[in-house]
């Protein structure tokens, strides 16, 4: 899959970073990482439409602060060798670690997860999949079953098999995301279910936990069938948002009679954990 990358600089980056990769997410950017002059937006070829394309067009106009961008075509052969030399370790302190299979160095902790990065993480990889790593340390998987919506490259989903889940269920809707989660589920010797497409896999089915590290609209549209989906006494873990979106997402949440219990904030990404009553 060809992507476009754009690349983006803005002065002053504070606050306005944050705030640019957030609304670039809503218009279909689903990879991003930050430089020294601002940030890189990455959107597959078919996903560029107008709404961005004008979106960028104002922004380069607006007086508060001075922003420029470029587009450029990365074909999808290109893709995977950008995103490995981008990628780092993230190490969640004696816990886990998520490694690649070039990484040299092997961490010693409780759980190590190696993945192939062959697709995007987006800015806040390391920021949520940390924190939701490191929220799901102190959930109890034992013969549990899970739901892991948009699960990219699988890692949410791995950890809760070697976790001793009883059934796990990883949901994207890029087709290169699935396969990539079946493969890395194999590398690391787990048994995952797979499934293309999205919240259609779920109506009707029941899980003790549902984790979700995706953007703040999608998690708002689909929050009515996570309550539908989440047993009493379940777990929500959610995360790919930022702290100004937590009255927003906790009150959608709410309505499902899903409560907040914990929630973790690091670099203004955001996890929120929720129990269903």
């Amino acid at each position: 899959m060809d992507y476009q990358k754009i690349t983006v600089t803005i002065q002053p980056r504070t606050p306005w970073v944050d705030v640019f990769i957030d609304e670039l997410s809503e218009l279909g950017c689903d990879s991003f990482e930050e430089t020294k002059k601002g940030f890189n937006a990455y959107i597959p070829n078919h996903e560029l439409n107008e709404n961005l394309k004008n979106h960028l067009k104002s922004l380069v106009k607006n007086k508060n602060f001075q922003f420029d961008y470029t587009l450029e075509k990365i074909p999808s052969k290109n893709w995977n060798e950008i995103w490995e030399k981008s990628f780092e370790p993230i190490i969640v302190g004696d816990w886990c670690s998520i490694l690649a299979p070039f990484h040299e160095t092997k961490k010693t902790t409780n759980h190590t997860i190696i993945i192939e990065p062959k697709m995007s993480f987006g800015t806040g990889h390391h920021e949520t999949t940390y924190m939701m790593v490191e929220t799901m340390k102190s959930i109890d998987f034992q013969k549990k079953k899970v739901l892991d919506m948009g699960t990219g490259t699988g890692i949410l989903a791995i950890l809760a098999k070697k976790m001793n889940a009883e059934y796990v269920e990883a949901i994207d809707i890029d087709s290169e995301a699935v396969e990539n989660c079946v493969e890395n589920a194999s590398r690391n010797h787990v048994e995952v279910v797979s499934k293309l497409g999205s919240k259609e896999h779920i109506k009707g089915k029941l899980f003790d936990t549902i984790l979700a590290n995706i953007n703040r609209n999608i998690l708002l549209e689909q929050m009515p069938l996570y309550g539908q989906s989440l047993k009493p006494g379940g777990m929500l873990i959610l995360s790919g948002f930022l702290t100004e979106d937590e009255q927003t997402v906790t009150a959608a949440a709410k309505k499902e009679n899903i409560i907040l219990s914990d929630k973790k904030n690091k670099e203004n990404w955001l996890c929120l954990a929720f129990i269903k009553e």
